[in-house]
């Protein structure tokens, strides 16, 4: 991910310290664009090899921050690959770096690999339908997407005029359902996924984790997996994601995705021109929202019929 907040060897050594890691070394990573993760070589107690990822939370604040560790070590328990996160020699599950709320975890095998076919979208839509069936009821309460689309719901006014009425309007529609109670992933992009040997090692990055329906869930990933470059559907990918989804017990409302379809493809549309690339950041920045521009054309354009 994006670095927002640079940290000395000596900073990082520090922290891994409390935990009776010693450091080796550490890099930042590339991929995402809201906090600031560090990926680390360390050695344990035993002088064992010991990799692992520091996140360091840009926006969150230590109490917002705590039910989504919750939900990790949650997911991590029932099975999912899923990174739980690691505690100090205090018991804390979360620590303070440079000022800001920090969470040091195990760094899972596998590696970021952005190529898709039909098998790889078949594996993300049985992930899918595996998270949907998770258990909710011991989680704490996390904040609800419907609260964040009304956020991005004040930059409407910077989209072009052709589009502007008919994204207020769908916004609306949906904003007015009521909330589905899954458990969603919400952000299930390429860049959140590991691979090792052409098959799902690691799921990553729950800071849009809420419960909400899961045909928004699918929206959200079939919009970055089974598009082109010019943001079309490609018919083919999602074909096998939901057939890889409804294989593992997943039931999809064909209506409601459509709308889903095109209200994610705004909401991230939107949530890119709210978040214009950092200059103080090392690394990716954020992404370009013409991108998602584009899918939310062949999107509402599909939902109009």
């Amino acid at each position: 991910m994006s670095v927002y907040t640079p940290l000395s060897h000596r900073q990082l050594a520090a922290v891994l310290d409390g935990y009776g890691f010693r450091l080796r070394d550490y890099r930042a990573a590339s991929h995402g664009i809201e906090n600031s993760t560090f990926l680390i070589e360390a050695e344990d107690r035993h002088q064992q090899p010991a990799p692992l990822v520091l996140t360091v939370f840009e926006t969150l604040t230590h109490a917002a921050l705590a039910p989504y560790l919750v939900l990790l070590a949650h997911l991590a328990e029932q099975g999912l690959p899923v990174p739980a996160p690691l505690t100090d020699h205090g018991g804390q599950d979360q620590i303070t770096v440079a000022g800001k709320p920090a969470v040091l975890m195990p760094r899972l095998p596998g590696e970021h690999d952005f190529a898709v076919d039909l098998d790889r979208c078949r594996q993300v839509g049985a992930l899918l339908a595996q998270l949907h069936q998770c258990a909710t009821g011991t989680l704490q309460t996390l904040p609800g997407e419907r609260q964040r689309l009304e956020t991005l719901a004040s930059h409407l006014d910077q989209l072009p005029d052709d589009h502007r009425e008919g994204a207020k309007a769908l916004l609306s529609d949906w904003q007015a359902r009521p909330t589905g109670t899954t458990l969603i992933h919400g952000d299930l992009f390429r860049d959140n996924l590991l691979w090792q040997q052409g098959r799902i090692s690691a799921l990553l990055d729950f800071y849009n984790a809420c419960l909400d329906y899961p045909e928004y869930d699918l929206a959200v990933t079939l919009n970055d997996w089974c598009v082109d470059r010019n943001g079309k559907p490609v018919a083919e990918r999602e074909q096998a994601l939901l057939e890889g989804y409804r294989e593992s017990s997943g039931q999809v409302d064909d209506s409601l995705l459509l709308e889903a379809l095109a209200v994610a493809a705004l909401r991230f549309w939107l949530s890119r021109l709210a978040g214009p690339v950092s200059e103080h950041s090392e690394g990716q920045g954020s992404k370009d929202p013409e991108e998602f521009a584009r899918i939310f054309q062949w999107r509402i354009a599909a939902l109009a019929g």
